[in-house]
């Protein structure tokens, strides 16, 4: 017999932390049944002690610590159905204890929901899922809600109905309806299952209804939208024994093992007496105005405290009032605050009653729906099933800390309606940053702690990186948040926008796959051609470029099978503007996808230029990650170690492209220079460089990597630039980083009414022989270049002479209404000495003449090379 240790300790804190104390020894299987794992796992919850563990069977014994210990079962030593085991405990002080488990091995099924014991999440098909969303009645209207609301986070639908043949075409058109828009339905069967709760049907004998719900449960149980079986509403209210709701809960998991069933109770005190009824508890304390909104996160932490690692845990919180005893609505902020605090307390599933879709206030149920965009975006984090505390300074404020990889997420609640100042010590002794992920802020972090305010009700997330990301972004990527990591709140990703209009069809951030990051793009079609799709912003493309738009996707079996059905293709396309699109056809791996798109005179018709496009044909679910477009080629430089050069690095996006490059200028040939590694420039020099594939040769593209004199040099600024347009500071203009063309890139110091003014400082007398800058001219964002520039030399920097003078006058005709063109002023062959060159330019104050609209003009420069 050998000893092994294998175990996840577990650190509980009552105020301050997720999980309540359990209190008592605990020994089940991990999850509610088996399919696809290899292994299988069982807990043992050792509230206090050490000791250690056999599993029947297994000549194996492990050790025990004192929390959450997993013991690993192969999952080839079980059959199908059920597989009893006898787990001995032996205590330190040699006490023997046995203990029964059933570990079920099922069959794989499509729908089948499978509950993760130790974290109370629920598994999909394999997928992690956390439901958010509502009870409400079976109206036809109720149909284009959903389609709205699945838009708005919402995944979840119960309605209350009885099981009758009048309604039966209208239970499963909703049940149809849910499937398509990838919304899942706590069915309810009350009325038969023995409840008192909404529907019952007063006329039919118990014989009758358990012939009925075993008709309803072999109607329903291999539909697409069924999550669980809600059998019993607040039976602890309404003297529904135990004994009845077993029944009808032992027949459902007899007809359809695959999946759960909930009910609902109205105080802690029966989760224990109910357990043999459910797999899923929900609690609906319903406390305002009443009570205070505390009271839902106190009863679910009763509750987890009872039954964590048997049983998942809801809450339903109340999302309306104004009758019966609630004489108002909770606020939009009362309902953050339960459903937030009970998300602490341990609650993993959301249904709030929101009675009818148009009852209410609107701003009541918009921050509803606000915080079920949240919770699906930090859903992952939840599932750690080693939450740890996070302490703070102020009693009123309930934290805690989840990791996930090498991200560590911070909530915080502020159980109170006044805004508190707040210092939270996290469990990492770490400095940096903390982002706050639904607010486009970041905080510091010192020595592990937190400052910060949180407005009454508010919570705080925070998203710490306790780790450098890498990424697969290659460094020609003209595209903005390619990988869809950033966002400025819930639900939302920077650098594009996209939508279905009206017809059901989603596009989400999702956390819980991603092939870059931790963040990919979800799209779901109800149906073909629904509109799912995800518009790229533009790019500033050129005529004689070849531009490839490149995205990594992936769907799941079950879209794969329903098109199948249908004798159709799951599908999608890629396309940019005019310059190309593709049709491709999917498969349930990551797998890269390209839209190569040759030289195309491409008319510019707004700011910046094509735009790609990603569009869903298919009905199901697709993820998008890394979408990325590049020319043929990309140049690229960073600073050499002693900051005195630039290493210039080259990469080709196309299929076996091999580079050929000069650095005088001129026109790379096939017998140029073939790039292999990264090599220094040193001086100003002009990379030109094209790409060789496929027996063809491509455009050339050319940049200047300017190692010039006043590199890094000091800027004395005569005149201030404009604090909209700083390019980052002073230093923007002897960084040597050169702007691309678009008045929105961060690298151009602008000016608005004031002349430039400049000083640069070489640090000592220098020969100068050459001076160029650049200055931008775009008609509509109404930048032109100036009217005159003067360059003068200084030995002491009182003293100035001129070394040259340009008028260039009105801005020049030519430009198309959306081209952005860089104008070269240059004063060269000036063979002097000197440590200060001051640079004036005139501004053209407003838009020349011959433009169709007059106004007043900004001027844009981003670098002085001095050689």
């Amino acid at each position: 017999m050998k000893t092994r240790t294998f175990f996840i300790s577990l650190i509980f804190v009552f105020l301050f932390c997720t999980i309540g104390v359990a209190r008592e020894l605990k020994v089940t299987s991990r999850m509610s049944y088996y399919t696809h794992e290899k292994t299988a796992e069982i807990i043992v919850y050792l509230p206090e002690g050490e000791g250690n563990v056999s599993v029947e069977g297994d000549n194996t014994i492990f050790d025990l610590h004192s929390g959450v210990n997993l013991i690993p079962v192969k999952a080839e030593t079980l059959h199908t159905g059920d597989n009893k085991r006898t787990v001995t405990i032996t205590r330190k002080n040699g006490i023997k204890e046995d203990f029964p488990v059933n570990i079920i091995r099922l069959t794989p099924k499509t729908n089948e929901v499978k509950i993760d014991r130790l974290t109370g999440n629920l598994l999909i098909d394999g997928w992690q899922w956390l439901p958010v969303g509502f009870y409400s009645s079976l109206k036809d209207h109720n149909y284009e809600f959903l389609r709205s609301e699945v838009t708005q986070g919402i995944n979840l639908y119960s309605p209350y109905h009885t099981i009758s043949a009048e309604n039966q075409d209208a239970r499963m058109a909703y049940l149809d309806l849910c499937a398509q828009l990838g919304i899942k339905v706590n069915y309810n069967v009350c009325s038969l299952a023995g409840s008192q709760g909404v529907g019952l049907n007063v006329k039919a004998t118990p014989e009758e209804k358990y012939k009925a719900l075993k008709e309803e449960i072999l109607r329903v149980k291999d539909h697409p939208a069924l999550l669980s079986y809600y059998i019993a509403d607040e039976p602890d209210g309404q003297g529904v024994s135990p004994e009845l709701l077993k029944q009808s809960y032992d027949l459902i998991h007899e007809l359809d093992p695959y999946h759960p069933v909930s009910v609902v109770i109205i105080s802690s005190l029966p989760a224990r007496r109910y357990a043999g009824t459910y797999d899923i508890i929900m609690a609906d304390p319903y406390p305002v105005p009443n009570a205070p909104a505390t009271e839902a996160p106190r009863m679910i932490r009763e509750i987890y405290e009872q039954m964590c690692y048997e049983k998942a845990v809801w809450l339903v919180p109340q999302v309306f009032g104004g009758g019966e005893i609630w004489t108002r609505e909770p606020s939009a902020r009362e309902v953050r605050l339960m459903i937030y605090g009970s998300i602490l307390a341990g609650a993993r599933g959301i249904q709030g009653f929101h009675r009818m879709p148009d009852s209410g206030s609107p701003l009541l149920w918009n921050g509803f729906k606000e915080v079920a965009v949240e919770l699906q975006q930090i859903a992952p984090y939840l599932y750690d099933p080693n939450p740890q505390p996070v302490s703070s300074d102020k009693d009123q404020i309930t934290a805690c800390a989840y990791r996930r990889g090498d991200n560590l997420l911070i909530i915080a609640q502020n159980t109170v309606n006044n805004p508190l100042p707040v210092t939270l010590s996290i469990p990492e002794i770490i400095n940096g940053t903390a982002k706050l992920i639904f607010e486009n802020r970041k905080v510091q972090i010192n020595d592990g702690q937190i400052t910060d305010i949180l407005p009454p009700f508010g919570t705080g997330v925070y998203k710490i990186a306790l780790k450098e990301q890498p990424s697969a972004i290659v460094s020609g990527n003209l595209l903005v948040n390619p990988s869809f990591e950033e966002s400025v709140e819930a639900g939302e990703m920077t650098g594009g926008s996209g939508g279905a209009g009206g017809k059901g069809a989603t596009l989400f951030p999702d956390p819980r796959i991603a092939y870059d990051g931790e963040i990919s793009l979800r799209l779901n079609n109800p149906f073909r051609n629904a509109g799912a799709s995800r518009s790229l912003f533009p790019i500033d493309n050129e005529s004689d470029r070849t531009y490839i738009l490149s995205v990594w996707a992936r769907t799941d079996a079950r879209s794969l099978a329903e098109n199948k059905k249908k004798g159709e293709k799951m599908t999608f396309k890629l396309s940019l503007n005019s310059l190309g699109e593709e049709e491709f056809e999917l498969t349930d791996t990551w797998k890269k996808y390209e839209l190569i798109c040759p030289p195309k005179a491409y008319k510019r018709t707004h700011h910046g230029g094509a735009s790609g496009a990603i569009t869903l044909i298919g009905e199901g679910t697709v993820w998008f990650d890394l979408a990325q477009i590049t020319p043929e080629i990309s140049i690229s430089t960073k600073r050499t170690e002693d900051q005195k050069g630039f290493i210039v690095s080259m990469e080709s996006y196309l299929k076996d492209g091999e580079i050929r490059y000069t650095t005088d200028g001129s026109e790379p040939a096939a017998s140029s220079l073939l790039y292999e590694k990264p090599f220094e420039v040193r001086s100003v020099q002009t990379i030109t460089a094209r790409v060789y594939a496929g027996g063809k040769a491509y455009a050339t593209t050319s940049q200047t990597v300017a190692a010039h004199k006043a590199l890094d040099a000091k800027v004395t600024y005569l005149q201030p630039y404009h604090p909209k347009y700083s390019a980052g500071g002073d230093n923007a203009m002897t960084d040597g980083k050169f702007a691309p063309l678009n008045a929105q890139a961060p690298l151009w110091h602008g000016y608005l009414g004031n002349d430039i003014d400049l000083v640069v400082d070489l640090g000592s007398i220098q020969p100068v022989h050459r001076i160029s800058l650049g200055f931008l001219q775009s008609l509509t964002a109404w930048v032109m270049p100036p009217k005159e520039l003067e360059v003068l030399l200084s030995n002491d920097g009182e003293k100035y002479r001129t070394a040259g003078k340009i008028k260039y006058g009105e801005a020049r005709q030519g430009a198309g209404e959306y081209d952005y063109i860089r104008v070269p002023f240059v004063i060269s062959k000036l063979r002097s000495n000197a440590r200060y060159v001051r640079i004036k330019a005139k501004h053209p104050k407003t838009l020349p003449s011959w433009y169709r609209v007059q106004g007043e003009s900004w001027m844009f420069i981003d670098e002085v090379v001095i050689e």
